[in-house]
């Protein structure tokens, strides 16, 4: 199937569950795909054979969502759109503040896709539609 668009779609926490199944079905229909992971999985030796472009990220820090979005720029400069699908869940517990936990939940859920939107956006643009940027 041939596509006018050949730029990728990037999604983040693409190495396992819903962002492992998202990439496997666009490549198999031939839409190129970045995938950002944070730990490796078995699944990236897959998706690296499908064609797939894997890019580790650390989402814990604004400097490693900042790197990472230097990576994907400089694999891709165009994308077809942008899946947030990273997450993290810490567990509640004595030895660890309640807000400790949420500030670490915000900076994946929140903050890091708000920061890759902001810094990703040229990317975005000029693709002759409006971009498409999702939250799983």
């Amino acid at each position: 199937m041939e596509h006018h668009n050949s730029a990728p779609v990037l999604i983040t926490g693409g190495a396992r569950r819903i962002g492992l199944a998202l990439a496997r079905s666009f490549l198999q229909r031939d839409i190129p795909v970045i995938i950002a992971y944070r730990s490796d999985y078995p699944a990236l030796n897959e998706l690296k054979s499908l064609g797939a472009t894997c890019i580790q990220g650390d989402f814990s820090t604004h400097d490693g969502i900042y790197r990472f979005a230097d990576r994907v720029r400089q694999a891709a400069p165009k994308l077809r759109a942008v899946i947030h699908n990273a997450s993290a869940w810490l567990a509640e517990s004595a030895e660890v503040p309640p807000e400790q936990i949420m500030a670490a939940m915000l900076q994946i859920h929140v903050y890091t896709p708000y920061l890759l939107n902001q810094l990703l956006e040229p990317c975005l643009l000029g693709q002759g539609r409006q971009a498409q940027i999702l939250s799983t």
